[in-house]
């Protein structure tokens, strides 16, 4: 039977109950490089302190030294370099035992890394992302389907943003003649600013490389209505006929949906950023039923799930559903007090699997919101 990404998340939520989307982005601590590799390696265990020791610190020790001090080219000193690579290592450790912990402990199935947090660290952030892009899709072969979304943002010209499609979520073989996929993402998100070229649909006849990757079963979610404060400074200005730019990009992107055909099962292929820290009445999805909703803001924005109840699916097979409930910071440190933990980053573990059990608890109740049973929107798990 034929699918497609936004269909194969639509199953894995209900195979784990939730539509909870854990967010892998590395932020910086205090005090330093001591500072930030102490909090990092005290979350990890004897187990994890060995595998960072005899895998992951020799392979970036490897690397980097290769990179960046072979050659004739400029190199860093020493101590920069041995600094670089204990953080790396580290750093890679704590994404994978967060992984571990939701996946096989909280059965959580649906992640999103930011570019931009492993970009930071310049050439050999790239290469984490596409390790912990590679340790998810391992653990596929065991726990099932896990969905991986990359929170990129890009937004150019047809061009250069089939060169991003081709690279993120392609294979290189149709176009370089190399059959491999550097990143294999199941989706990853645009931004529409420089208009519809980012979605590189061409048309019926000559299908632009977006609609290729989208009829072969990849997601792309566009920007929509987003989290941060000042989004509603350029996306709720009025346009003719006194619709907002953001709901004329709704309308767009619905119509563009219906003329390719991009629909399974009630789902399109497009979804749509639509932050939960703005209230919602449900416009958007009258607008474009089919969408899948990307919701960021929950946890360190302090997004509220009484702004975006009234968007999911009032009916049909995926009732109650259509959204994609995003936390990255609480996600990555529950353990911190401001996200409810202990304070202490040693109960990374408990601290996780707590946050999880009291989101899910928080994601039935708000179910109960006054009018959305009558509005047909009802507790899919």
């Amino acid at each position: 039977m034929k699918t497609h990404a936004f269909l194969e998340l639509a199953e894995v939520q209900r195979e784990t109950k939730t539509m909870y989307c854990a967010g892998l982005d590395p932020h910086p601590f205090s005090g330093g490089l001591q500072g930030n590799y102490g909090v990092y390696l005290e979350a990890l265990n004897s187990t994890d302190k060995n595998k960072n020791k005899n895998l992951v610190y020799f392979f970036y020790s490897d690397l980097v030294r290769f990179a960046l001090l072979k050659g004739n080219y400029y190199a860093p000193p020493i101590n920069q370099v041995n600094g670089y690579v204990m953080l790396l290592s580290v750093v890679e450790c704590y994404i994978t035992k967060v992984i571990d912990i939701l996946v096989k402990k909280c059965n959580i199935r649906v992640f999103k890394p930011q570019a931009g947090f492993y970009e930071q660290f310049g050439p050999l952030g790239q290469i984490m992302l596409s390790r912990i892009r590679q340790y998810i899709k391992n653990l596929e072969k065991e726990h099932g389907r896990i969905i991986c979304i990359l929170d990129c943002k890009r937004g150019d010209i047809a061009t250069t943003q089939s060169a991003y499609f081709l690279g993120l979520m392609g294979n290189l073989l149709e176009s370089w003649g190399i059959d491999y996929t550097p990143f294999d993402f199941d989706i990853i998100n645009v931004t529409p600013w420089m208009g519809l070229d980012v979605m590189v649909m061409g048309d019926k006849e000559n299908p632009g490389f977006g609609l290729k990757l989208m009829k072969e079963g990849k997601g792309i979610i566009v920007v929509n209505k987003s989290s941060n404060p000042t989004g509603p400074q350029y996306q709720e200005q009025i346009v003719d006929g006194g619709s907002t730019i953001q709901m004329q990009n709704v309308v767009d992107l619905s119509l563009l949906s219906l003329y390719h055909d991009l629909e399974i099962s009630g789902l399109s292929t497009i979804g749509l950023v639509v932050g939960s820290t703005h209230i919602c009445e449900g416009n958007i999805r009258k607008v474009f039923p089919g969408a899948t909703l990307l919701v960021p803001g929950f946890g360190a924005q302090g997004g509220k799930f009484t702004n975006i109840m009234q968007e999911l699916i009032p009916d049909g097979e995926w009732t109650g559903q259509g959204a994609i409930f995003s936390s990255s910071r609480g996600t990555m440190y529950p353990w911190e007090t401001k996200f409810g933990g202990s304070g202490d980053v040693k109960n990374l573990e408990t601290d996780l699997i707590a946050s999880i059990s009291n989101f899910r608890i928080a994601e039935e109740e708000a179910f109960k919101e006054s009018g959305l049973k009558e509005k047909g929107i009802i507790y899919p798990f």
